[in-house]
């Protein structure tokens, strides 16, 4: 018997593209920066997509359907790289149904993994994406996306199943924090993109600078350690003109390992917007 063909929401994109090195991007040993990963592998998450997708998402219909990030891990090589050279990105991204406890469906998720290698082959870093579809609405029930939407002809939903891990799984934030800040800070326009609230790359960026100044209030020498690795939970969005602190709890040391909460101002401890777990190694 001839096999049933997939359907189209079970189709594995598969993406390959050489990037320009920026700048901007390197440290001073020519190593891409870890909050720069996400600029080398976005096209290939992003771009297939975005194709097939283009019918349903529209940043500015307020009515239509989009999928932001709520899971992210990036990883970054001690590895020097030339920035007048091009690197390699591959990557392959499918959709999942996030399920619940009977194995109903909470909601549709795409998930993508991508690596960075120079031109001799080496590794460079690496990012798991995973985006969830969702609807600009203040219901959480009208939020949510259960089923694809028709207009894309790949049916009502994938077959595969995906585990999303919850901003819970990070830390125990009911424990008192290791690190805490003395003051609140703000989100602003320049920290915001399309999707309207604020971009995933600011919460690391504003992480690493409160961990590096909290480390070396403690003790730690930040000319050996580099921040190599780091996964983010995104609970729910912060928005331009909202205040919020950070506090962080060791969760390991060798490699020394933290977790970073971003609390909206006004909201306790244990309920944190994001969650942002770093990995520090010493350089080679």
């Amino acid at each position: 018997m001839a096999r049933k063909p997939r359907i189209g929401a079970d189709r594995i994109v598969r993406s390959r593209f050489r990037e320009p090195v920026h700048f901007q991007d390197l440290t001073e040993r020519m190593t891409i920066r870890l909050s720069a990963v996400s600029a080398y592998t976005g096209r290939s998450h992003f771009a297939p997509w975005t194709r097939i997708l283009a019918s349903v998402h529209d940043h500015s219909n307020h009515g239509g359907i989009f999928a932001p990030l709520v899971y992210v891990e990036y990883e970054t090589a001690d590895v020097p790289c030339e920035a007048p050279e091009r690197i390699e990105v591959t990557g392959k991204s499918w959709l999942a149904r996030n399920v619940d406890a009977s194995g109903d469906t909470r909601n549709i998720a795409r998930a993508g993994c991508h690596t960075l290698r120079n031109r001799q082959g080496r590794f460079l870093g690496s990012s798991r994406m995973v985006n969830v579809f969702t609807r600009y609405d203040p219901d959480p029930t009208r939020r949510r996306v259960t089923e694809l939407p028709a207009e894309l002809g790949l049916g009502a939903h994938p077959s595969r199943e995906i585990s999303i891990p919850g901003v819970e799984s990070m830390a125990d934030f009911a424990r008192t924090p290791d690190f805490a800040d003395s003051e609140s800070h703000v989100w602003h326009y320049g920290h915001t993109d399309p999707n309207r609230h604020v971009n995933g790359t600011a919460y690391l960026r504003a992480m690493e600078e409160f961990l590096a100044d909290s480390l070396k209030r403690a003790g730690h020498d930040l000319a050996r350690l580099y921040f190599a690795r780091t996964r983010v939970v995104y609970r729910k969005p912060c928005f331009r003109g909202e205040g919020y602190r950070r506090a962080a709890w060791v969760r390991g040391e060798a490699p020394l390992t933290l977790t970073g909460a971003f609390i909206k101002e006004g909201d306790p401890t244990g309920s944190p917007t994001t969650a942002v777990e770093l990995t520090l190694l010493q350089h080679s």
